[in-house]
């Protein structure tokens, strides 16, 4: 699947997901857009890079609560 257009390649970088998570926000390339639209909350309208990407975001959110960094 190809990457979504702007979104940072390669590894995630925890420390700053992180930094948006305590301040209680999400990385804004962590939240799915479709034609600038914000489809975050509507996983029907997502294509399944998004979905996949949402989900593995998702996973490392409750990894950071399981390891009590969040």
């Amino acid at each position: 699947m190809d990457p979504r257009h702007g979104s940072p390649p390669g590894r995630p970088n925890e420390e700053l997901e992180l930094t948006y998570l305590r301040a209680g926000g999400e990385p804004e390339w962590e939240r799915p857009k479709r034609n600038g639209v914000d489809i975050t909350d509507q996983p029907e309208l997502q294509t399944p890079y998004q979905r996949q990407r949402r989900d593995e975001f998702q996973r490392r959110v409750a990894r950071y609560i399981r390891e009590g960094r969040l």
